[in-house]
């Protein structure tokens, strides 16, 4: 029975660690290509993993709202400004 207690308790974590792995936020490289005027590249990366960190510790609401918030923020940090026909991509 002590097995069965350990093997289901490391289907639990392995499961855990699949779910945050395949998670995405709501904001994804196209969309911060497409806002910025942008090809695939390190600026792209970068914008795209500080999200990504900012909302698995909680830092910033799982929201297109919120993502979307945040990047423009990041991007100013790399001197990047949102296109003016990027209006399409903002959130509701």
């Amino acid at each position: 029975m002590a097995n069965f207690e350990m093997v289901k308790k490391r289907c639990a974590e392995v499961e855990e660690k699949d779910r945050v792995r395949n998670w995405q936020p709501p904001i994804d490289g196209q969309i911060i290509m497409d806002t910025f005027g942008l090809k695939p590249g390190r600026e792209v990366g970068i914008i795209k993993n500080a999200l990504k960190e900012a909302m698995l510790d909680g830092l910033v609401d799982n929201s297109r709202e919120a993502a979307y918030q945040f990047m423009v923020a990041e991007a100013a940090k790399l001197n990047l400004q949102p296109l003016t026909n990027s209006a399409i991509h903002k959130p509701i």
